[in-house]
């Protein structure tokens, strides 16, 4: 078995699943020595599976490589992250990564394929990362037809791994009755969601939003009619605010609007 390349998936689930002989095995660890990228995909699939074999091994004597394999590619696909990077003209790139229950997450900004893949790895290190352009395409169509002004909601699975408290998860899905093309405050999201005085702290929520656009913190601005904050940066808020049609100058009707609406 020659190593000239990374360690693919199959390459590692045969070393865990103890299919490859032991000269297969030295070379694949000789390999991951001085291949750090290929090191920490052997110490994520380690991780993954040391003690589910352990497990396998200990409920059937005699488990073989095989249903130890087919046990590990289960076990993977529940770990598995899947992404994919656009580059829309006039806009920015961006990010856009799920796992097997849905979205976790919406990376905004000029990065490279690099700055990406490392931002992604930072939110998700004990998960297996492939880049993917089929296990995305519903995220990724949906999208490009919002850019594209196709599209005015979203209809995908959202995986909530990335949001850290109840709190944060009850402003960032209150995101979702803001309407297309309209906004809101700080202060009136903070009083939608029964936390009347927390209008700082639902700025922080909204700060930490893993997913930008499809959770659309760009609908709240301050109370003063200033655009405030957003992850991908102001200048991206104020884009997506203009493709919605949204005006988003101080404007005490549209911002009454979230208030009448529960």
């Amino acid at each position: 078995m020659e190593l000239t390349g990374h360690l693919t998936e199959d390459v590692l689930i045969a070393y865990f699943s103890g299919e490859l002989d032991v000269d297969r095995m030295k070379k694949v660890e000789t390999h991951i020595i001085d291949c750090l990228p290929c090191q920490r995909r052997f110490n994520i699939f380690k991780m993954l599976f040391a003690g589910l074999i352990t497990i396998i091994r200990q409920g059937q004597k005699q488990a073989s490589p095989e249903k130890i394999k087919t046990a590990m590619q289960q076990n993977l696909n529940k770990n598995q992250i899947f992404y994919t990077i656009l580059h829309i003209p006039d806009f920015t790139s961006l990010l856009i990564a799920k796992s097997a229950r849905g979205v976790v997450r919406i990376i905004l900004g000029d990065f490279t394929h690099f700055e990406f893949e490392e931002k992604l790895k930072k939110d998700f290190p004990r998960q297996w990362i492939v880049e993917s352009l089929d296990k995305t395409e519903t995220e990724r169509r949906q999208i490009e037809q919002y850019l594209f002004q196709e599209r005015t909601e979203f209809e995908l699975d959202i995986d909530p791994v990335l949001i850290r408290s109840e709190f944060q998860k009850k402003v960032l899905f209150a995101l979702r009755d803001i309407p297309y093309g309209h906004f809101t405050t700080y202060g009136e999201l903070a009083r939608k969601i029964g936390k009347p005085k927390a209008t700082r702290a639902v700025g922080t929520a909204l700060g930490k939003n893993p997913l930008p656009i499809i959770l659309p913190c760009h609908r709240v601005i301050r109370g003063n009619g200033e655009l405030g904050g957003f992850t991908g940066g102001v200048h991206l808020k104020r884009k997506l605010l203009e493709l919605e049609g949204a005006s988003y100058s101080y404007s005490p009707q549209q911002l009454d609007l979230f208030k009448n609406l529960g």
